[in-house]
């Protein structure tokens, strides 16, 4: 394929300076050649700047732009505003990509006349290996089968109900391409209620408001978990305001659905399953707070509307399986046994800490492989 098409890649930079060049130079080393690459820096404290301005020195391809710190999700608006590309994709800055991620992505969307494409992503871990963490079948979706196997799926990720057992989505949008005339047309954004949903929205927006997607099984893009990244940390941070800012979110999304045409009976379904999603933050956020061991303030999540909402709910949807939080503090959480389900919480999430920290799977593994061999 010609690179007829313009794409346009938006990188968001908030001290970056360790990564940040790596990740530039692996897009640019792309077999995609016509594209742009922007460079948001979102008020970076370290050198990441001036990094950047240095490297754009070297290629015309690269535009660096500076901003006031407003967060991720205004940095890649503030990108969006910017674009001239046909099409625009989005890359977090200390990721990596496929050298021929772009080239297919846009071959399959010129080939299917589609408005936008996704494909798969491996999660990196530190010490080398990968794991699938998303992964779709070659596929093109309409109208009703986006809404069939891709919105909702996605919506109801995590349990039992809508599921679509040949792909594995999550609410990311670094693995999408998109046609910037759609993102003009439906005026699409990121947008942040709480803290870490921005991308889930983009997607849920594209998800409504295209007519034809493409899905590759090809596993492109690679995903550095980084433990000092903003949404790593974002529940380590306790927020005064986290109910308010919860019925901001849950309204949006449930507007979205309703203008999406969904019925009444699947926004219900919908609203118990972000119920629990603000249910299990509410513990989460009591936890990053000063008052994490004060009884009396974990006997008031009782109170919270996302818990007594969850509680007198008529039915439930069960987890998903293999979503053992989801699974056991929801079932203690209607039980009324909140008290039990704050102190299990806190030590499932000690427990995933801890073997992220100190890469005990990764250890594991090494270990079992060396007894086979």
């Amino acid at each position: 394929m010609e690179n007829i098409f313009k794409l346009s890649i938006i990188v968001p930079i908030y001290n970056g300076e360790k990564h940040i060049a790596r990740t530039i130079h692996n897009i640019l080393n792309s077999s995609y050649k016509n594209l742009e690459l922007l460079l948001i820096d979102d008020g970076s404290t370290d050198n990441s700047l001036s990094l950047c301005q240095k490297m754009a020195e070297s290629d015309s391809r690269i535009k660096v732009y500076h901003k006031k710190n407003g967060g991720i999700a205004d940095a890649r608006n503030y990108g969006i505003s910017l674009a001239t590309g046909d099409y625009i994709g989005f890359c977090d800055q200390d990721d990596e990509v496929s050298r021929n991620m772009y080239q297919k992505m846009l071959s399959r969307i010129t080939a299917d006349e589609s408005q936008a494409a996704l494909c798969g992503c491996y999660r990196q871990k530190r010490n080398g290996g990968r794991v699938v963490f998303e992964k779709y079948t070659d596929a093109i979706f309409d109208c009703r089968f986006i809404t069939e196997k891709l919105f909702l799926p996605l919506l109801f990720k995590g349990f039992s109900a809508y599921d679509n057992e040949a792909i594995c989505i999550y609410g990311t949008i670094w693995n999408c391409i998109i046609s910037k005339q759609l993102i003009d047309n439906y005026k699409m954004q990121f947008r942040s209620f709480v803290s870490y949903e921005d991308d889930l929205i983009m997607l849920l927006q594209l998800l409504s408001h295209a007519g034809r997607i493409s899905t590759l099984s090809d596993i492109l893009y690679y995903w550095n978990t980084n433990p000092n990244s903003e949404i790593h940390n974002s529940t380590k941070r306790y927020l005064s305001d986290l109910e308010a800012r919860q019925h901001r979110l849950t309204s949006y999304e449930v507007t979205l659905l309703t203008d999406h045409g969904l019925s009444q009976d699947t926004i219900e379904a919908f609203t118990y399953v972000q119920q629990c999603r603000n249910a299990l933050l509410q513990l989460d956020n009591l936890a990053a707070s000063d008052n994490r061991k004060n009884i009396q303030e974990i006997k008031n999540l009782r109170n919270c509307d996302s818990i007594s909402y969850i509680q007198s709910a008529p039915t439930a949807i069960p987890p998903q399986k293999g979503f053992v939080r989801n699974t056991i503090i929801i079932w203690l959480l209607r039980k009324k046994h909140v008290i039990l389900a704050y102190f299990l919480n806190r030590c499932i999430n000690a427990i995933r800490f801890f073997v992220e920290k100190y890469q005990i799977t990764e250890k594991l593994e090494r270990r079992m492989k060396g007894h086979v061999q």
